[in-house]
């Protein structure tokens, strides 16, 4: 297997998967605390194993559904997985994308009114021109876009938790010391798989370079590791402050900032900026894959890249306004309930229904061809 091909098949999948889940769910470091770290060192490590099964299976199952079906958009995929119950997904998705934009709108403004003074109307603003100008583009420069930025992110986090760990090891190993497993790890750790491997569907584009099933399982479990090292890293670093960083609204920050790791807060400030921008990207990609299949379907052809970055740029920009008003609260209330949710639609089909159409049920025959 050629390079380039390999990365396309194992690398650019992972790198999406990854930039859409480090954006959304790992950024301020609130998620890892609330999810790992509040169930202590060793209830963490178990949580995030759970995880790590969970989302690698998850991944690994839907891409090869895609794959089998060719369903690279959610809607055909749905329409192959559970039918004509296929718009539920359809509106967990809506309500989904209202809240990780406004979230993502207002946290890039926020992150960098705080790192640089810049004004938060300003950082919006800058966050609206990247996601319309990157999905402008299309899916090569999304996709590029967020692969490059996985790789910056991955490096920042590894540089993180090095630092930590060498100055701070003791006070890590103390922590795991005398921490007991306690109950609630496995809920934690299923909710935050069931939580983040429900955008899967919408990321489906990041697949279509996968041929063979043994490379969509194999794509699947390094997508869903790659997820799952941020929570590791970041949990395992914040035993150095525990119980301490259980209390903070942002720990990430507040850790960099006890720590005074030099030069690190500017840096780490732009690449998280840059990686709650890019999940912006990422799940719009997956709203306009959605569309584009069903265009093709009723006119035979797709949007064009005006048309992607309108829909791109509308999205966003009714999400902040909606979030003006409190509807985005009014969602956020639900958030802790949309992992059942997803489970009821999506993983759980996905592991019964889905599992037995690729393994129970003999594969679709070839049409037949007509002889030259």
């Amino acid at each position: 297997m050629r390079l380039q091909q390999a990365i396309k098949i194992y690398v650019i999948p992972a790198a999406v998967c990854q930039s859409v889940v480090v954006g959304g769910g790992y950024g301020t470091g609130r998620e890892v605390v609330e999810f790992l770290s509040d169930n202590g060192a060793r209830g963490g490590i178990a949580a995030i194993l759970v995880y790590a099964l969970l989302v690698s299976l998850v991944i690994a199952i839907t891409f090869e559904f895609a794959r089998r079906f060719n369903a690279y958009d959610y809607r055909t995929f749905f329409r192959r997985l559970i039918g004509r119950a296929w718009i539920l997904y359809e509106g967990l998705v809506v309500a989904g994308l209202l809240l990780i934009l406004a979230v993502t709108g207002s946290a890039a403004g926020t992150i960098l009114n705080d790192g640089f003074g810049v004004p938060i109307p300003v950082g919006v603003g800058i966050v609206l021109i990247a996601v319309v100008a990157l999905t402008y583009y299309g899916r090569d420069i999304v996709e590029k876009s967020l692969t490059i930025w996985a790789v910056l992110v991955t490096g920042v986090i590894t540089y993180f938790s090095l630092y930590v760990f060498v100055r701070h090891g003791a006070s890590i190993a103390a922590s795991f010391a005398q921490s007991t497993l306690e109950p609630g790890w496995l809920q934690s750790g299923t909710q935050f798989g069931l939580n983040n491997s429900a955008l899967m569907p919408l990321l489906l584009y990041c697949a279509t370079d996968i041929k063979t099933r043994h490379q969509a399982l194999l794509s699947g479990v390094i997508a869903g590791l790659a997820t799952a090292f941020p929570g590791l890293a970041f949990h395992v670093s914040f035993m150095a402050a525990y119980p301490a960083v259980l209390e903070q609204p942002l720990p990430t920050y507040w850790m960099i900032q006890q720590l005074a790791i030099p030069y690190f807060l500017p840096i780490y400030v732009i690449v998280l900026f840059g990686t709650i921008a890019q999940t912006g990207v990422g799940v719009l990609q997956g709203l306009n894959e959605r569309l584009d299949g069903w265009l093709r379907e009723i006119r035979g052809r797709p949007l064009g890249p005006v048309a992607h970055a309108t829909v791109a740029g509308s999205a966003l920009l009714l999400s902040l306004g909606l979030a003006s008003f409190g509807v985005v609260a009014l969602v956020a209330k639900g958030y802790g309930n949309a992992a059942w949710v997803s489970l009821a639609i999506f993983q759980l089909p996905l592991l019964t229904v889905g599992m037995y159409k690729l393994w129970a049920r003999p594969p679709p025959k070839p049409p037949d061809r007509l002889e030259a």
